[in-house]
C-alpha cells in the first residue's frame, strides 16, 4: 500500500472484476480511462496466488530472441481515486478470482464497512442484437428497489453463468448494503473489439447514480473515432 488509510474514507466503492463477461470492453476501458485521468493511490491489494487459476487463465511472458524479458501478472487492487472536486472514492480493479468467492465477497464487505463506502457499483458490457447507430441502452440492476426507480427492464427471469461481481452484490444486498450494477448492451458484431462508446455510457451512469466528478473527453473522443470507423 502507499495511502495512509488510518483516515481513509469514501463513500463509493466502484468494482471491476476483469475475465468474466465484457463486451467491447466496456469495463477495462472505463478502469483504464479513470486510472490514467485521475490522482490514484493503492490501499490494498489481495493475494492473487491464492485466487488466480494460472493454468486454466494463463497470464502472458514475453520473449526476446534466447530470454524472457516480461511476465503480465495477474493483480487484484484497491485503489484510492480523487474525482476532479478532490473527492475521495475507491476503485477494486483486477482479474475475477477463480477460487475462494464468498471469502473475497466477506474480505470486500470488510473494506466497505472499515471505510464507510455507502454504494458500491460495477459496469460492464453485454453483447445484444442491437445495433451502432442508436444510443446504447444499460440495463441496471440494484440491491433495492429505489436504486433503479424508473428503468424499464428487458429481462424476466433468466439463469445465467455466476460472475464474483454478480455473487458480491447479491451478499451485499443479503447484508443490507446498497450496490447497483450497469450493463451496458454492446452491438453483437463488435463485442470482441474495444467499444469505447460503452465504456462512455457506462461511465455516465456512474456519474449520474454516485455524483462523482469524473472526466468523459478521453472517451467522447475515442466513441466519436470507433463510430466513424465502424460507418
Amino acid at each position: 500500500t502507499d495511502t495512509d488509510v488510518s483516515a481513509l474514507r469514501a463513500s463509493v466503492l466502484v468494482v471491476a472484476f476483469g475475465g468474466y463477461l465484457d463486451a467491447g470492453g466496456t469495463q477495462r476501458l472505463l478502469v483504464d480511462h479513470l486510472l490514467s485521468t485521475l490522482q490514484h493511490s493503492v490501499v490494498a491489494t489481495f493475494d492473487i496466488d491464492q485466487l488466480f487459476d494460472y493454468r486454466g487463465r494463463r497470464p502472458v511472458m514475453t520473449f526476446e530472441r534466447d530470454r524472457w524479458t516480461a511476465y503480465e501478472d495477474p493483480t487484484l487492487v484497491l485503489y484510492r481515486v480523487l474525482d476532479d472536486e478532490g473527492v475521495p472514492f475507491l476503485l477494486l480493479s483486477g482479474r475475477e478470482p477463480d477460487y475462494q468467492w464468498e471469502r473475497v465477497v466477506e474480505a470486500v464487505r470488510g473494506l466497505i464497512d472499515r471505510f464507510g463506502v455507502s454504494l458500491t457499483v460495477t459496469v460492464y458490457g453485454i453483447p445484444m442484437a442491437v445495433p451502432h447507430t442508436r444510443p446504447l441502452w444499460v440495463s441496471a440492476h440494484a440491491t433495492h428497489d429505489y436504486l433503479v426507480h424508473g428503468r424499464d427492464s428487458v429481462f424476466g427471469t433468466v439463469k445465467v453463468p455466476a460472475g464474483a461481481q454478480n455473487l458480491l452484490e447479491l451478499r451485499l444486498g443479503e447484508a443490507g448494503h446498497q450496490a447497483v450494477g450497469y450493463a451496458v448492451h454492446v452491438p453483437h458484431y463488435v463485442a470482441q473489439s474495444d467499444y469505447p462508446a460503452a465504456a462512455l455510457a457506462g461511465l455516465e451512469n456512474l456519474i449520474a447514480a454516485t455524483g462523482l466528478a469524473l472526466p468523459d473527453a478521453a472517451l467522447q473522443i475515442a466513441a466519436a473515432d470507433t463510430q466513424r470507423a465502424i460507418a
